[in-house]
């Protein structure tokens, strides 16, 4: 057997995946790690939702109380400059998997209840129009927080320009966002 036929190992690995609840599990928690530790991939993803430009923390399943029950967020990011703390959910999807209009609208009131700026939804749902999320929700959730979508065909794309054209300063970092591409 020579080195050409073995396999590389791999930072996020994709083998073994067992279902779709762990598929998108890994997904969110890998990406979200590379959001956190590449520093130029976490402004470029989240300076266009009013973030602002710094390292950011990213944490995964996050429990939250509303109306009685339990609603667990795929993920959280936050990050913080000067006096202003931005807070984000996430919601991820894979696959062929929708989004859904409930589970978006409870994260609205987790976040409006608890101050945060956004949600964010990942899946591989394209929203027809800039800025139109491609899942329906009351407008009326929308007053204090912002919701926004992105597919994981555009986080490619950015994590694509940040290493080829932006360049990413630390060299480990950088191998790091290759990892994710």
């Amino acid at each position: 057997m020579t080195s050409t036929e073995w396999q590389i190992a791999r930072l996020i690995p994709t083998s073994g995946i067992s279902g779709q609840a762990e598929a998108e599990r890994r997904a969110t928690s890998a990406l979200l790690a590379v959001i956190s530790a590449v520093k130029e991939f976490g402004i470029a993803l989240t300076k266009p939702y009013g973030a602002p430009a710094n390292w950011l923390q990213t944490y995964i399943e996050v429990p939250f109380d509303l109306n009685g029950g339990k609603v667990i967020p795929d993920g959280l990011l936050r990050t913080s400059r000067g006096s202003k703390t931005w807070t984000a959910l996430v919601e991820v999807k894979t696959s062929a998997n929708l989004l859904e209009r409930q589970q978006i609208e409870n994260y609205l009131d987790v976040a409006r209840e608890q101050g945060f700026d956004a949600v964010i939804t990942i899946s591989n749902e394209i929203a027809y129009a800039p800025n139109v999320h491609p899942t329906s929700v009351d407008k009326r959730k929308l007053r204090t927080v912002a919701l926004h979508h992105i597919s994981w065909a555009e986080i490619l794309t950015r994590a694509i320009q940040e290493q080829v054209h932006s360049g990413v300063k630390d060299p480990d970092q950088a191998w790091i966002l290759g990892e994710l591409i």
